[in-house]
């Protein structure tokens, strides 16, 4: 959810210490440390709740959690991936948060050697090995074409190559398996690389972190016995909405709940208004042409609810934005007003929500003199001025959605110089495809000064050509990184909120069974789930108490 105005209660005083500290000039690599309980070893007990802190402040970008799982032979007991943006976040956990390590647990600070990763990868169900490696030994070259062989028919789903960067200089290879039937499928050549390089393979299951506490959260607390069934029909939000189900249930076991993931969120509204629904995941922003079908059948709109705040970087939570240009571009950040004015075009009007319709309105009509077209009208002189803006981006559904509602209320009316690109899974095969991968923005603008692009981080941190711009609310308020951190307490101004939608007549009460749910959903119990599935981040307080109020208006 980015919008152009500052949230209702949060001042630009608190944005500017939180926000500017770490901002980084250009893309910078991203660091790894491995956690190690050796084989034999004790577990410490609040390792766990440790590592779920750091990654629900933001003080680590990601982590995944090993417990080794074969009778006999296993290099390590428990074996945990911390991942950082880059190395100042790194040195900044270092000199921090490392001293919160408790004692038997072995930290190997890692380059990666070797990385490459297939999507969608969902692994809460994935399968993982470990193979540890001699240092010295020439694993690069033995495992790609192993391994890229298996990737291709998606039974891995990634692998990385580490590298111990003390004197030992130690290798580990992460595999992951979709699921245990594609680790039966293909769990040989974890075999065949260790018996080649003389490593040792151990066979390990993913666990999720434990739920933060959330403490300023209220509790769930039910206020009605609940029969009969709750029918949630939509996407699964990342296994998000079967955990929220069944936690749910635990509240209410007379009360039959079911969920179907077909539609994914294309469709998840339609179930609504023809009577086969309760509860619409939609995860993106609904679309009007889900929307005004919903109104034209029931007479109002349908109720939106935010109910967690989308990841940071990771393929599949919703991930923040990032702004990007050409690392030698003198621009040091840019507001969301200006980038509205350099993204958009001039307009007649937008479309707003009245009595609860969607209308159309001459409130958001844009000039064209407000149009930002050159780089001298965002204060850049010399070489850059009078040079026109090239501007880039995605025209995938979701993208493509989101920013058209916050940006442009509804409007299509983009810069007629954006250069739109997609995901390599929805190009087609051969060259024409090729040509408008989401990567040849990014190798464009590796080139280009004078181009600025809309982009995922996960691709933009693999071009060392490019910077990722801090962003402002608006033009003259305090730049905001985009870091973890500033996604996670939701003020980095390109975030984006996980949607359920729900049918509340105007003036009229919940069905109670969806008003039970959505209070779970809304509450710690349901926020703590949200974040121990590992994708999304929880609601803040006040956001939080914002989406309960729909409840009951």
């Amino acid at each position: 959810m980015f919008r152009n105005f500052l949230p209702n209660g949060l001042c630009a005083t608190l944005l500017v210490g939180a926000a500017t500290a770490f901002a980084t000039p250009a893309v910078a690599d991203p660091a790894h440390v491995i956690l190690t309980v050796p084989a034999g070893g004790t577990l410490p007990t609040d390792l766990a709740t440790t590592v779920a802190d750091w990654r629900q402040s933001g003080a680590i970008a990601d982590a995944i959690w090993l417990e080794q799982n074969q009778r006999n032979g296993a290099a390590f007991d428990t074996f945990v991936e911390l991942d950082f943006p880059s190395d100042a976040d790194y040195q900044r956990w270092a000199q921090t948060q490392r001293s919160k390590l408790p004692g038997g647990v072995e930290v190997h600070p890692v380059a990666t050697v070797l990385h490459a990763e297939t999507y969608p990868r969902d692994s809460n169900y994935s399968v993982f090995t470990v193979t540890t490696l001699p240092a010295g030994a020439n694993a690069a070259g033995t495992i790609k074409p192993l391994l890229d062989k298996q990737r291709s028919d998606k039974t891995v789903m990634r692998y990385t190559l580490y590298r111990d960067k003390d004197a030992a200089g130690r290798q580990w290879l992460l595999t992951e398996y979709r699921d245990p039937t594609a680790f039966d499928r293909g769990s040989g050549v974890g075999a065949d690389v260790s018996a080649k390089l003389s490593g040792v393979v151990t066979k390990a299951n993913y666990l999720e972190l434990p739920a933060p506490l959330l403490a300023n959260l209220p509790t769930y607390k039910a206020e009605t016995k609940l029969t009969g069934t709750l029918r949630i029909y939509g996407s699964e939000l990342k296994n998000s909405v079967e955990y929220l189900a069944r936690g749910f249930q635990r509240y209410h076991p007379d009360l039959r709940i079911t969920w179907s993931n077909a539609t994914s969120s294309e469709g998840a509204i339609a179930g609504l208004y023809t009577g086969i629904s309760d509860v619409a995941p939609s995860g993106d922003d609904g679309k009007l042409t889900d929307q005004m079908p919903f109104f034209n059948a029931m007479g109002y709109m349908p109720t939106e609810i935010s109910v967690s705040t989308g990841g940071y970087e990771r393929r599949g939570s919703l991930f923040a934005w990032a702004i990007v240009v050409n690392k030698d571009n003198p621009l040091k950040s840019i507001s969301i007003d200006e980038l509205q004015n350099v993204f958009g075009a001039e307009r007649s009007g937008g479309w707003d929500i009245d009595h609860n319709n969607i209308l159309y309105t001459a409130a958001y009509a844009k000039t064209k003199a407000s149009n930002i077209r050159t780089w001298d009208q965002l204060g850049l002189g010399s070489e850059y001025r009078g040079k026109e803006i090239m501007t880039y981006g995605y025209s995938a559904p979701g993208f493509q959605q989101a920013i058209e509602r916050h940006w442009f209320h509804w409007s299509h009316k983009w810069n007629p110089n954006f250069m739109e690109y997609v995901e390599a899974k929805m190009a087609v095969a051969g060259p024409d495809g090729d040509a408008v991968k989401s990567e040849r923005p990014l190798e464009i603008l590796s080139k280009d000064k004078y181009g600025i692009g809309i982009a995922a981080l996960l691709h933009v941190k693999d071009y060392p050509n490019l910077k990722v711009l801090p962003l402002s609310w608006k033009k003259g308020g305090p730049p905001i990184a985009f870091t973890p951190e500033n996604v996670a307490n939701r003020t980095y101004p390109m975030i984006r909120d996980g949607y359920f939608y729900i049918n509340k007549a105007p003036g009229q009460p919940l069905d109670p069974k969806v008003r039970e749910f959505m209070r779970f959903v809304l509450s710690r119990e349901g926020q703590q789930i949200i974040a121990k599935v590992g994708y999304y981040y929880p609601l803040d307080a006040k956001m939080l108490a914002d989406q309960r109020k729909k409840l009951d208006n």
